[in-house]
């Protein structure tokens, strides 16, 4: 893999696997398109994307499990061995329980599907 890993983050990352749906514009044109986090942060998360999103693009991420919805920006865009593209989201605004399912919930994370990659993880 390309370019993942840098050793400065500003929060941690955890290795969920969560619904999320993106929804944004290419060339005007709006798009959605449901995916998964292969890991989240409380500024952001990293998703597998089909839509050929840019770097610094503005994209709106909704929670499926809660509905909630978050602006964001796609802060890293990176190339797998196999092709796959995956961005990194950051968020426009601090949101650290955007991930979470309610207040109290310790029951979102769940374990990683085996089809990523272990570095991902």
């Amino acid at each position: 893999m390309i370019g993942f890993l840098d050793d400065q983050r500003r929060a941690q990352r955890l290795p969920i696997y969560l619904p999320v749906q993106v929804y944004g514009k290419l060339d005007g044109v709006p798009f959605s398109e449901n995916t998964e986090t292969i890991n989240v942060s409380a500024c952001g998360g990293l998703v597998p994307i089909s839509a050929g999103v840019v770097r610094a693009q503005r994209l709106i991420l909704t929670n499926l499990q809660t509905d909630q919805d978050l602006t964001c920006r796609v802060a890293r865009l990176i190339r797998t061995e196999r092709g796959q593209v995956l961005a990194g989201l950051e968020f426009l605004q601090s949101a650290p329980g955007f991930w979470r399912s309610s207040p109290y919930a310790t029951d979102m994370i769940q374990p990683m599907p085996a089809k990523y990659p272990r570095g991902l993880r």
